[in-house]
């Protein structure tokens, strides 16, 4: 496991280690191209691609698997109760075990396929090739819409300000919405159409209710992998660059703790540990050559102000860069962040606003080169 990284719960689900054992039996091209030789708008026609076959294929699989559980329970439906109820229950049953196992492999065959896109293998720095952040597992919970495990990263634990039950709440409310659209729509055609349309029953509707559903989920995981692979392949490229310009010998200790600090900061900001943090918090961590073991609270929001006003001018400049791209880096900024940043960004914040509204924008709507000019890290101001 990596260095720092303190798991709460020690096991992988079981829908996980299904998730990667299908990713890893994959076929992998032996690919050379790299992924910031390839235009935004090719990038993203052939990430378009990818969605529009699986959100197809994840809807056909849905029209085909919900009419058994519509038709029996119409044929039975004159039957005694229990045994309506026995037929419908058991066909039901059969058809959304089914139904999920084919979902999963077309959610995993699209996430295979954007990750071949960008071509990870590209990457020679990378160190998490194994544990919860390696990227087989990253990719698993993305296509299977599994949580990213609890943990602590250098003693941050950005869930110490958000509520369990309300996570919990969350979860439950996503579950009931193809039951609370099903139900909605067949109320509102039982009031306007009647129980049948041509002679079709109304309960039909599941069909193309579950369709819509089941490509929204799809739509959601490709750009969620989109996502997560942008901000692996930026990680890398923010450090190698990094190095290249030989920036973490020029700057004092403090600096260096600010360098954690910032990343610390906007990942309890941001109340969750989305994997494009991780990466690039502990590709820092690599790159400083800091453990664990000091008492240095990297997430304390005072700490990283104090540490602004006391490091040098240019020192500053490049942890505000550092702080920008942290907080960009899920796509969104909380109501959290967008309160608190002034404080860091001070005398600089219509400096450095644009550029993290902007870079906001390019990783959520998937422009990954025009991200990667707006990831520099240097000791210039802005």
């Amino acid at each position: 496991m990596q260095s720092g990284i303190q798991l709460k719960a020690k096991k992988k689900s079981s829908l996980e280690k299904f998730g990667v054992y299908y990713l890893d039996r994959f076929d992998k091209k032996d690919l050379t191209h790299h992924v910031f030789d390839i235009p935004d708008e090719v990038l993203e026609q052939k990430i378009r691609k990818i969605s529009i076959k699986g959100i197809v294929l994840s809807a056909i699989t849905g029209l085909v698997l919900v009419w058994p559980t519509v038709y029996i329970d119409l044929l039975k439906q004159n039957e005694p109760w229990y045994i309506h109820y026995a037929w419908t229950g058991g066909v039901t049953l059969v058809s959304i075990v089914i139904e999920l196992y084919l979902l999963f492999l077309i959610a995993l065959k699209a996430v295979h396929e954007v990750s071949e896109l960008i071509n990870l293998h590209a990457h020679k720095k990378d160190f998490l090739k194994s544990g919860p952040f390696s990227i087989t597992n990253i990719l698993a919970r993305t296509a299977l819409e599994l949580p990213d495990p609890e943990m602590e990263v250098l003693g941050i634990d950005p869930f110490e300000r958000i509520s369990k039950k309300n996570l919990l709440v969350l979860g439950l409310l996503y579950k009931l919405k193809i039951t609370i659209t099903n139900f909605a729509a067949k109320f509102l055609l039982l009031k306007t159409v009647g129980k049948t349309i041509a002679g079709v029953s109304i309960n039909y509707v599941a069909l193309p209710v579950e369709c819509f559903w089941n490509g929204v989920v799809l739509n959601r995981v490709v750009k969620e992998a989109r996502l997560r692979l942008f901000g692996f392949a930026l990680s890398n490229h923010i450090a190698d660059n990094v190095l290249h310009d030989h920036l973490i010998e020029r700057l004092s200790p403090l600096a260096k703790q600010g360098c954690l600090c910032a990343i610390g900061n906007a990942v309890v900001m941001a109340q969750n540990f989305h994997p494009n943090m991780v990466i690039l918090l502990l590709r820092f961590q690599h790159l400083l050559h800091t453990d664990n073991n000091s008492a240095v609270k990297y997430d304390d929001w005072n700490v990283f102000i104090d540490i602004l006003k006391r490091v040098s001018k240019e020192e500053r400049n490049l942890l505000l860069d550092l702080f920008t791209v942290a907080v960009a880096f899920d796509g969104k900024i909380s109501q959290v962040e967008a309160k608190n940043i002034k404080d860091a960004y001070g005398a600089d914040y219509e400096l450095y606003r644009p550029r993290l509204l902007q870079l906001t924008a390019h990783m959520r709507a998937g422009r990954l080169n025009a991200a990667a000019q707006l990831c520099g890290i240097n000791l210039v101001a802005g």
